[in-house]
């Protein structure tokens, strides 16, 4: 399934990650492994799944080079949404979190480096900021960027950003307008 064929209102984790290009896939895998803030249990997850998916046992998994592991976890594995989540995440706090950073300073989000504080309550933004916050991104970022960093909100925390969904169907449209 293509990124342009998501259906934004029912987006999981799982089918967001089924969307994405080989090399995103790649870079989130590598993300998930390469970096201490990885939770450990998070990174068995990864493992056993690549374990399920070609037949190996755990601990040879454990001994494969982070680069294997990587390759074998963005090419080999359909991860459930708790997987592909964290994939999500990993990507994008490795590889985008200027883009985290700069989304969040537009809607005036208390953040740090594009994680937001902890003690935030953190309230659904409403669409016009959505919007504005957006088009901010669109003047820094490539589109691809910016639409798989809403897309990977909307799937992770449908009840805190449910107005991005309406924001992403807006976008599709009005690039398939200018075909």
């Amino acid at each position: 399934m293509s990124f342009q064929e998501l259906n934004f209102q029912a987006l999981t984790a799982a089918r967001l990650w089924r969307s994405l290009e080989p090399e995103e896939r790649a870079l989130a895998a590598r993300a998930y492994f390469a970096h201490a803030w990885t939770d450990p249990s998070a990174r068995r997850e990864g493992e056993l799944a690549i374990a399920r998916a070609l037949r190996f046992r755990e601990e040879a998994v454990r001994k494969l080079s982070l680069d294997k592991r990587a390759g074998y976890l963005a090419k080999a594995v359909q991860p459930a949404d708790s997987l592909a989540g964290s994939l999500l995440l990993a990507f994008h706090l490795e590889e985008r979190r200027a883009l985290l950073a700069a989304f969040l300073d537009a809607l005036e989000i208390p953040h740090d480096h594009g994680m937001i504080a902890e003690d935030h309550a953190l309230q659904a933004p409403g669409k016009e900021a959505l919007v504005r916050a957006t088009e901010a991104l669109d003047a820094r970022f490539p589109a691809r960027e910016v639409d798989v960093y809403l897309a990977s909100l909307l799937a992770l925390d449908p009840g805190s950003w449910e107005g991005v969904g309406d924001v992403l169907e807006a976008r599709r449209s009005a690039s398939r307008a200018a075909r």
